[in-house]
């Protein structure tokens, strides 16, 4: 995501980084409790780790470059492994239709069914 507004604030005694994409933020903070509340517009849009680079080149921020540094370290190395998901298009298979030769019809006696159901069931 990309922020317009970055900047630092304290909140119960802790150097928190902030982003936003308006200057509104700032009056937020302080309703919610910050001080010493100090948001600039960036030069240009940026995500975090670009916002705290450029607020490290600022004197505004030279007191917390601690906090900022802290900030940006964990982000920069704790980047997740990302899974990509790839369309397969379907396998179309071919059916070969197979062609059976007719041969003779089987002719079966009238002893041979008897013989089988004596085999199978025991009676005829």
């Amino acid at each position: 995501m990309l922020f317009t507004f970055a900047g630092t604030s304290v909140l119960k005694g802790d150097v928190k980084v902030r982003f936003a994409n308006s200057d509104a933020r700032a009056r937020q903070l302080a309703k919610l409790g910050d001080t010493a509340i100090n948001i600039v517009e960036l030069p240009a849009a940026m995500d975090k780790a670009g916002a705290v680079a450029y607020l490290l080149t600022l004197p505004a921020f030279a007191d917390v470059q601690d906090a900022l540094k802290a900030d940006v370290a964990p982000r920069a190395k704790a980047k997740p492994a990302r899974t990509v998901k790839v369309r397969m298009p379907k396998a179309k298979v071919k059916t070969a239709k197979v062609k059976t030769a007719v041969k003779a019809p089987v002719v079966v006696t009238e002893a041979e069914v008897d013989q089988l159901m004596m085999a199978v069931y025991g009676t005829k």
